[in-house]
């Protein structure tokens, strides 16, 4: 017999990765918010989107409902158990449902496109895709697909202005959502050339100001500090480095995925970067006073630290590096947008190309970037101080 039971899940972002919760529920029936039931305690994930779990014949099919509030989901689980009991209900009566012309809906391929980048483990992309699809179904209030057209993103960009989000920021969700729409079925010739903007050189951090947040540090921030303008990690690479990627050998460092955290490399490429002299020295110090710790940045727990860009920006206006200037230091917490894991990721790029006279085929395989133009992005001007002493 078909089982038409449909679960409310919670998928979050824990420290060991995504993972799925039964949505918790409180004494009056109702779904509490961004609460999850762990272990039968009742636990709080910020960050996460509600599912629906249910069989399809033999098998377990969940059903993203991207950014639904607590209410919406409970309504749209009740809805589906419906409606899978209408469907077991005629077939037993040897009925058959017919449905009527099929048009697709924005929302479920929205859904859809949001599972499709879950289950290929880009799980950054996949929140990203729940905000812009939501964004843009917001926008232009239509509900299938072949309702949309070019003029709609003209809106979207309007929309997205309105809010005062920078023309970058603009062209990157427009980007994002022609990339859903485009899996939704739409031409895509038929879809408007992103936004222009004003493409700026890559910001870095200067020597003095890493030397200023190292005497500010502690060992453990120090240790990710040098490992990160160093070997130009992303903020995840940082997160899952273990110890077994050093080779001690060769004193090179391997970036790669870690099945056990639902962690994939970007564009699912492993690559080596070699280790400084000095910053090994370190890395081997650091190593003999963790014992039985396999993760190099661990947090107190042992597991992944979640919190290393919040911990980097309190340290810098610890420090007092903070700008003063930008939205991040006017606001309450006071976190400068000059102080990011991926400054010291252009750092190191920037640096790197220096040292080696711009050589692009190299400093690519570093970084991990599978278009050499991505590289040749940190290819920094001539020295200024050289130019002004020219004699014309």
């Amino acid at each position: 017999m078909a089982n038409t039971t449909v679960g409310l899940m919670r998928r979050v972002k824990t420290d060991a990765g995504w993972k799925y919760y039964p949505a918790a529920y409180a004494k009056n029936g109702r779904v509490i918010p961004k609460t999850a039931l762990v272990d039968g305690e009742d636990v709080k994930h910020d960050t996460g989107h509600y599912e629906l779990r249910f069989y399809r014949g033999s098998k377990l099919v969940f059903e993203s409902l991207s950014n639904a509030t607590p209410a919406a989901a409970e309504d749209a689980r009740k809805k589906k158990e419906a409606q899978m009991s209408v469907v077991k209900d005629a077939t037993a009566a040897n009925m058959v449902v017919v449905e009527g012309p099929t048009r697709t809906k924005l929302k479920k391929t929205a859904d859809d496109y949001i599972k499709m980048k879950q289950d290929s483990g880009l799980l950054e992309a996949a929140e990203q895709a729940i905000l812009v699809t939501a964004e843009f179904i917001a926008v232009v209030k239509k509900a299938y697909v072949d309702e949309i057209k070019d003029t709609d993103f003209a809106r979207f960009h309007a929309a997205l202005r309105k809010r005062k989000l920078g023309d970058r920021t603009v062209a990157n969700k427009h980007n994002r959502a022609a990339s859903w729409l485009i899996f939704a079925g739409i031409d895509r010739d038929k879809i408007p050339a992103e936004p222009p903007y004003e493409k700026k050189l890559p910001t870095i951090i200067q020597r003095e100001q890493i030397s200023t947040l190292l005497g500010a540090a502690d060992d453990y921030m120090t240790m990710m500090i040098n490992i990160a303008w160093k070997c130009g990690l992303r903020e995840q690479e940082l997160m899952y480095l273990e110890f077994a990627d050093i080779n001690e050998h060769d004193r090179t460092l391997r970036v790669q995925g870690k099945p056990e955290f639902e962690f994939k490399v970007k564009d699912s490429e492993q690559r080596d970067i070699p280790i400084m002299d000095n910053l090994y020295v370190d890395l081997m110090a650091w190593k003999k006073k963790q014992p039985g710790q396999s993760l190099v940045l661990a947090n107190e727990g042992g597991k992944p630290n979640s919190h290393l860009l919040r911990t980097l920006k309190r340290l810098a206006r610890r420090a007092g590096l903070n700008c003063g200037r930008c939205k991040g230091c006017k606001s309450e917490n006071q976190e400068c947008r000059n102080y990011t894991l991926h400054h010291f990721r252009r750092t190191f790029l920037t640096t790197m190309l220096k040292k080696t006279g711009g050589d692009l085929r190299t400093v690519q395989a570093f970084a991990g970037h599978t278009d050499i133009e991505s590289t040749a992005r940190y290819l920094a001007p001539d020295d200024k101080h050289g130019v002004r002493q020219m004699e014309w």
